[in-house]
């Protein structure tokens, strides 16, 4: 069932109920009100037929019948008496009474009653020593018609209300969810050849234009990463290609005629180191894939980063032995919780990177503490990063303009980027070019 279509008949349902128990409440409140009204004209009538009969003895019988009958019996059906009480004798009533009423109406000084359509007024009175009890009885002929044409009104208004709020229901609905339907048909009709339309916003402030705005900031970040993927697999196959091409090409070469032992083992050389790139390339991609991947599945530990740093200072030296990093590690607690392996991964690529493209000259390696964070400081004396590179040095694949010669893939800054924002760090790079690059790390302390 559609959403329009389940609001109308919801909102149709409320409705009618509503209407329904308006109706009812109209109804009951207009009844308790002609009872009460027609309860006091009769309590009105009691205080007329006492008077009457306390001074029944000022008029002649003839004169006490006349003024009786044209000021008391205007009621419809109305009946009155006056009893006699005497003590110790069940009084005996000209009309008919339920035992219920006739108990209630000699224990109480006044008592008002209903039986049926028929409304009763009772009072006691003293004359001379002696107690009289009135009873006045009538039927509210008027009140009961009224009654009668109010609920046939009601019942009329309803019959006519229900279906006339179905449709207006369906009306209002089908017009207020309108341009969301637009919008669902517009969506319907982006797919990956049109990631740059956008859903049209009218109204930002309401639900749908948020919505709306909330699905164009999807298709932004979808837009971003269809781009990203499309130019991670272009650059993936120029990065893996180029060193597959190389190794076919020197061992083609090679086989292509008899050669020395020194022309072989160079063709070897040449074949390993090309293996080698292509291997750091694999590596690091399947790397950056796994971190991008299993963000949640990362396992973190807690540990001294400044034991763990000359750690990674041993570890490097094997890699480089020809490396001039020089440490400066202020003293102090660096306790910090992370992933030892990631984060060896994204600072050896910070160093080789440092040692890399300042020809292994210094690099001055710092580790201090900066307010609640540690904050690792890379500054070498080398090429540097022209200005322009600054911005997109951290996508993967992309290499800056005055290193294009040089061996690399461009994927070694872009994962240790990730790796650091994993741990709830930055990296920051500052560079000029032919000055060289200050690479700064913050990572929140325990």
């Amino acid at each position: 069932m559609k959403i329009s279509t389940r609001i109308s008949i919801i909102f149709s349902l409320v409705s009618s109920l509503i209407l329904i128990l308006f109706g009812i409440t109209i109804y009951l409140l207009e009844s308790f009100h002609q009872e009460r009204d027609f309860q006091e004209r009769l309590k009105a009538r009691v205080e007329i037929t006492e008077n009457f009969f306390l001074e029944k003895d000022s008029f002649s019988p003839s004169e006490y019948e006349k003024i009786r009958t044209q000021f008391l019996h205007i009621l419809p059906e109305e009946t009155e008496e006056v009893i006699a009480i005497r003590k110790g004798i069940t009084p005996e009533f000209k009309h008919t009474y339920s035992k219920e009423i006739k108990n209630e109406i000699l224990n109480n000084p006044s008592f008002s009653f209903r039986a049926n359509e028929i409304q009763g007024e009772s009072k006691f009175f003293k004359i001379k020593g002696k107690y009289h009890l009135i009873i006045v009885t009538a039927k509210d002929e008027v009140g009961i018609q009224n009654l009668s044409f109010l609920m046939s009104q009601i019942i009329i208004l309803t019959i006519i209300g229900l279906p006339l709020i179905l449709i207006i229901s369906f009306f209002i609905t089908k017009k207020s969810l309108l341009p969301l339907s637009k919008k669902i048909q517009h969506a319907n009709n982006i797919s990956a050849s049109n990631l740059d339309q956008r859903l049209k916003v009218i109204n930002p402030n309401d639900e749908i234009g948020k919505l709306a705005t909330a699905f164009n900031k999807l298709l932004d970040r979808l837009e971003i990463a269809f781009k990203s993927q499309k130019s991670f697999i272009s650059n993936a196959s120029h990065e893996i290609r180029n060193p597959l091409t190389a190794i076919i090409g020197e061992a083609e070469v090679t086989l292509s005629k008899a050669r020395n032992p020194n022309e072989y083992q160079e063709a070897l050389n040449a074949i390993l180191e090309e293996a080698e790139s292509l291997n750091s390339t694999v590596t690091n991609l399947l790397q950056l894939s796994k971190v991008t991947a299993n963000e949640e599945g990362v396992e973190y530990t807690e540990f001294k980063f400044d034991d763990f740093l000359s750690k990674i200072k041993d570890s490097y030296s094997y890699l480089n032995p020809n490396n001039l990093l020089q440490f400066n590690i202020e003293r102090g607690d660096f306790l910090i919780k992370g992933n030892k392996n990631l984060l060896q991964t994204a600072i050896v690529n910070l160093l080789d990177n440092a040692c890399k493209y300042s020809s292994n000259k210094e690099v001055q390696v710092n580790l201090t503490h900066h307010n609640n964070y540690l904050l690792l400081t890379i500054l070498d004396h080398g090429i540097g990063i022209p200005k322009q590179d600054l911005l997109k040095i951290k996508e993967p694949f992309y290499r800056a303009s005055n290193v294009i010669e040089k061996k690399g893939s461009g994927i070694g800054l872009a994962l240790s980027d990730k790796i650091i924002s994993l741990h709830n760090g930055a990296l920051i790079i500052q560079s000029q070019e032919n000055i060289g690059t200050e690479t700064s790390v913050k990572i929140p302390i325990i």
